[in-house]
């Protein structure tokens, strides 16, 4: 039997910031996690359902900044979602990239792509 993943644990500066970002992102509902009000998100909202929630904790002490991991939404116009995604709060990464794709830094420090079509 194999495991199932149901959670992706994101550690970013600004927990609360980044799980708005990505809330709004996706249109999952926002919520807290009791006790320490660690925020999450998924697109069911309920917490017994084994689908996939992103949690959203603090950096630790001592961390170096960024990291390697990248969420990537697809299946949009990209400049309307850049366009989007920077309204609220994330940054692009870099300028005039030869790639298919736009480096985007959402407002936690976390790493995303925007992709024209899905890439298999």
């Amino acid at each position: 039997m194999s495991a199932l993943l149901t959670e992706i644990v994101i550690e970013s500066t600004d927990p609360s910031v980044a799980a708005t970002f990505w809330s709004e992102t996706l249109g999952w509902g926002l919520h807290e996690h009791m006790p320490g009000n660690v925020p999450w998100i998924s697109a069911s909202g309920d917490p017994e359902q084994h689908d996939l929630k992103l949690v959203f904790v603090k950096t630790r002490p001592g961390r170096p900044a960024g990291n390697r991991f990248y969420l990537n939404p697809v299946g949009c116009d990209m400049a309307q979602e850049i366009g989007r995604l920077s309204s609220l709060g994330a940054t692009q990464d870099g300028e005039g990239s030869k790639t298919p794709w736009v480096a985007m830094v959402d407002p936690g420090g976390t790493g995303l792509t925007i992709l024209p079509t899905r890439i298999d």
